[in-house]
C-alpha cells in the first residue's frame, strides 16, 4: 500500500510540473527559463570575450535548464553592444558578458549612454592577463622593443583592442614604466587588432592571451611579455612584465550581468547555475586549453569586486589625466 502511494504521488508530482521547473519553484524561484537565454557579447568573434563566454554558454545550458544563444552585437568599441545589455528587458532572458570595459567607458568615451551602475554583476568566471606581442619582422625582444620605442616616440604603432578598454590601460601602465609613447592605433576588438600584427601592418598590440593563442602557436607573432605579476602556464617561456622589472600589471575580469530591475530569484538562479558551470572539471580545462584564466566570484563578491574596479579605474583615469571622447 506504500508502495501504491508512492507511485500515485510521483504520477501527480509530474502532472503537476515538478521537474526541473517544479524543483525550481519549490526553491522559490519562477519557472525559468522558459525559452532561449541570449547572452550578448560586444565584441567581434574571436576574441577574449567571445571565446570565453560561447565555452561558459556551451557548459551552462545543462545547469540553467535551457538553451542559451550568443550573440555578437559589434560596433563602437564596445558601445552598440553594451548599450543593448543595460537596455535590455530585465526578465533574465538577455545576459550580459561584463568586463572592465563597462567599469571604464564612462570614463573615456563621451555621450557613453551607460554607467557602469547599469549593469548588475551576476558571477565572474575569469580574469585574463594581456601579452604584448610584436610582428614577426621586427626580431626584437621586450627589451629591445622598448628601446627602439624610446628612440621612435609616437612612431612605434601599437594595435588596441577597441574605444578605450584593458588593452589601453596596459599600454598606458607601459607607457609611464618605461618613460615611452606608441602610436595608438584602435580596431574594434582583441581579434582584428591581432591579425594587423601577424599581417604586419601594425608593428605591436596587447592582446589577452586567449585571443592570441592561435596566432602565438602558428608563429604568425612573436611574444615579449604578459601582463600577469607570473609567467601564464600557457605561454611558459614569455617573461612577465614584474619579472622583467616593472609593475605594470593589469587584467581583465569576465563575467555574466542582468539589467537593473532583474528579479533577485533569477539572479540567484543564474548565481547558482554559473557557479555549477565553473566546478565542472571539463569546462575548466577548456577554459585552461585556450589561454583563458579562470577565476570564479558569486554575486556578493563580485558586486564588490566591480565597484572596487570603478574606483580603481576613476583613480587611473584621474592620474593619467584621460577625459572623454
Amino acid at each position: 500500500m506504500r508502495h501504491l502511494r508512492a507511485i500515485v504521488w510521483g504520477f501527480g508530482a509530474i502532472l503537476l510540473g515538478v521537474g526541473t521547473a517544479g524543483v525550481a519553484a519549490e526553491a522559490g524561484t519562477p519557472n525559468y527559463p522558459t525559452k532561449p537565454v541570449e547572452m550578448i557579447v560586444a565584441f567581434p568573434a574571436g576574441g577574449g570575450q567571445d571565446a570565453t563566454f560561447r565555452l561558459v554558454a556551451k557548459y551552462a545550458e545543462k545547469h540553467i535548464g535551457g538553451r542559451i544563444v550568443v550573440l555578437n552585437k559589434v560596433g563602437g568599441g564596445g558601445v552598440i553592444g553594451n548599450t543593448e545589455i543595460a537596455r535590455s528587458k530585465p526578465d533574465g532572458y538577455t545576459l550580459g558578458t561584463i568586463s572592465n570595459n563597462q567599469v571604464t567607458d564612462e570614463f573615456t568615451v563621451k555621450g557613453v549612454p551607460y554607467s557602469y551602475k547599469d549593469f548588475i554583476p551576476v558571477a565572474q568566471i575569469a580574469a585574463d592577463p594581456h601579452v604584448l606581442v610584436a610582428k614577426n619582422a621586427l626580431k626584437m625582444d621586450f627589451k629591445q622593443y622598448i628601446e627602439h620605442a624610446r628612440k621612435n616616440p609616437n612612431k612605434v604603432a601599437m594595435a588596441m583592442g577597441g574605444t578605450w578598454t584593458s588593452h589601453d590601460f596596459f599600454r598606458l601602465k607601459l607607457e609611464k614604466a618605461y618613460g615611452v609613447r606608441f602610436l595608438r592605433v584602435a580596431y574594434q576588438g582583441g581579434a582584428p587588432a591581432l591579425q594587423a600584427v601577424a599581417g604586419g601592418h601594425v608593428d605591436s598590440a596587447v592582446p589577452f592571451v586567449v585571443e592570441a593563442m592561435p596566432s602565438l602557436e602558428g608563429k604568425l607573432v612573436t611574444p615579449l611579455a604578459v601582463s600577469s605579476p607570473e609567467r601564464v602556464p600557457t605561454l611558459p617561456d614569455v617573461p612577465s612584465v614584474r619579472e622583467l622589472g616593472q609593475d605594470a600589471v593589469q587584467a581583465n575580469f569576465r563575467g555574466i550581468s542582468v539589467p537593473p530591475g532583474t528579479p533577485p530569484e533569477i539572479i540567484q538562479r543564474l548565481e547558482e547555475a554559473f557557479a555549477k558551470t565553473f566546478k565542472d572539471p571539463e569546462f575548466q580545462n577548456d577554459l585552461k586549453k585556450v589561454g583563458i584564466a579562470p577565476l570564479f566570484r558569486g554575486q556578493k563578491d563580485f558586486a564588490k569586486y566591480y565597484k572596487d574596479e570603478y574606483d580603481r579605474y576613476a583613480a587611473l583615469a584621474k592620474e593619467f589625466g584621460i577625459e572623454p571622447k
